[in-house]
């Protein structure tokens, strides 16, 4: 009996067969499943498509999710688990308060941690290891994030930057490559000579999956970026990108010296790609979703919303510059196109005296 009832709490048709495999054990919903056991379960079925619709960097970020709710459990119970019937609005809330004041991290890199946590409780749910999830009525919410790019003058300052120093000068011509491409640091460091191809028209073109999601871009290679490989060409790899840590640090280097008083790192690039390189100079919206690999075009409306933004910022700053310099008279009341004398000497016309 008691097999019957809970297989008809999980939803499960009661047939002969059911009941056996519930008898033997071998319905996992009956299974009495751990919150890091279906933490587990579906960090595997993500390793399992790395390279094909999801970037290994991509997957050892949800690992890292998976450590953190595993320390978490052993900092609140004192072990290395939990029933993953357990896991109530209270779990979720204390580990958003976890992650903020212990691990210090800001808010938005708290709720990716947060809707993996809410991920993994779905699967359970779909899975029929628990009957629902209430984790989905904790609200997860992300702050505004100010998004850096170089404006035209200081895309030309770096494209203007000589050193001495051969470390800086790599650099400088690995981010001038994102910046006119819109390629991310892994798609360039992963970028080789198969990923070209060129047109009946002659023109070159990058025809390459993104590391990060999968999607297909089809990018042409401009004047700047095809001078970028010419001067790298004959070398052991396409383009000689340093790791993404000195790359960084020589970024900000480069930035001071070239007067940008601005936090640019390598995925600066992509967004002043976006912004200055095509929308600025009227590139579709459409066009440059498709350029950026964007599975939505929702994602590129981001970087409209800067121009626009910046549009708005210029014609203030604009407004302030010459509200003083242009003015109405004082005396802006429109005058009457008849005036008084015009009136009376029109009443004389019209009733002369004496008739």
């Amino acid at each position: 009996y008691q097999l019957e009832k809970d297989l008809s709490d999980r939803g499960i048709g009661v047939t002969p067969q059911t009941l056996r495999d519930a008898y033997l054990d071998r319905l996992d919903c009956l299974k009495e499943w751990t919150l890091m056991k279906v933490v587990e379960v579906h960090l595997e079925d993500l390793r399992a498509k790395i390279g094909e619709s999801i970037a290994a960097s991509t997957v050892w970020e949800y690992e890292l999710c998976g450590r953190l709710i595993e320390r978490y459990i052993k900092h609140r119970y004192s072990r290395n688990d939990m029933s993953i019937k357990e896991v109530k609005i209270g779990f979720i809330s204390g580990f958003h308060a976890w992650l903020l004041k212990e691990r210090k991290m800001k808010q938005n890199s708290a709720t990716k941690h947060l809707k993996f946590l809410q991920k993994v409780m779905n699967i359970a749910v779909m899975n029929g290891y628990i009957p629902y999830s209430i984790l989905g009525m904790y609200k997860v919410s992300r702050e505004p994030v100010h998004m850096v790019y170089l404006n035209e003058d200081e895309l030309q300052r770096i494209i203007d930057f000589e050193s001495p120093l051969e470390h800086l000068m790599r650099t400088k011509d690995m981010f001038l490559f994102g910046c006119f491409t819109g390629l991310s640091y892994i798609d360039i460091k992963t970028l080789t000579n198969e990923h070209f191809e060129t047109d009946n028209e002659g023109r070159r073109w990058i025809k390459k999956c993104r590391e990060k999601t999968g999607v297909l871009s089809r990018i042409p290679v401009l004047p700047i970026a095809q001078s970028i490989l010419n001067k790298y060409s004959g070398g052991k790899v396409l383009l000689p990108l340093q790791h993404s840590a000195d790359v960084n640090r020589n970024l900000k280097d480069i930035a001071v010296l070239c007067g940008i008083d601005k936090r640019v790192c390598f995925h600066t690039s992509r967004h002043t790609f976006a912004t200055t390189v095509t929308l600025t100079n009227g590139v579709p919206i459409e066009t440059v979703s498709k350029l950026l690999g964007h599975r939505s075009i929702r994602t590129t409306q981001i970087y409209a919303k800067v121009i626009n933004d910046k549009v708005a910022e210029d014609m203030s700053r604009l407004a302030m510059r010459i509200g003083g310099d242009y003015s109405l008279a004082s005396n802006s009341e429109p005058k009457p196109i008849i005036n008084e004398a015009i009136l009376h000497k029109r009443a004389q016309i019209l009733h002369p005296k004496g008739n």
